[in-house]
């Protein structure tokens, strides 16, 4: 198996592409959402939110229909508290309908 860079930082975002969603030993979701754009190629974007032994997780994944890539962000909170509002937080500008960019997400699962 390759080898995964990882970059801790307490309370700060940071991207970590090379790591998917593969839960670890005492790790489990408490809460997923996909949202998806009515877009010329299928916009998606999954978040995720992971407890961990250490602290949680925020991570989120996005693409398109049409693409064979997509992108991983992830974000680290040591209490739940701070890991449930910056999930919120991603949700909100996500579900925002005034926001700049063309592609107005709604939710379709949760």
């Amino acid at each position: 198996m390759g080898q995964r860079a990882v970059r801790v930082e307490e309370n700060t975002d940071f991207q970590q592409i090379a790591l998917p969603l593969d839960l670890c030993i005492g790790e489990h979701v408490l809460q997923r959402t996909r949202l998806e754009a009515e877009s010329t190629f299928g916009a998606w974007y999954e978040l995720y939110l992971v407890v961990t032994p250490n602290g949680f997780l925020i991570e989120k994944h996005s693409g398109s229909a049409r693409g064979l890539s997509r992108q991983k962000e992830t974000w680290f909170r040591r209490n739940r508290a701070d890991a449930e509002h910056k999930y919120t937080q991603i949700l909100n500008s996500k579900l925002n309908q005034k926001r700049r960019s063309p592609r107005k997400y709604k939710v379709v699962e949760q």
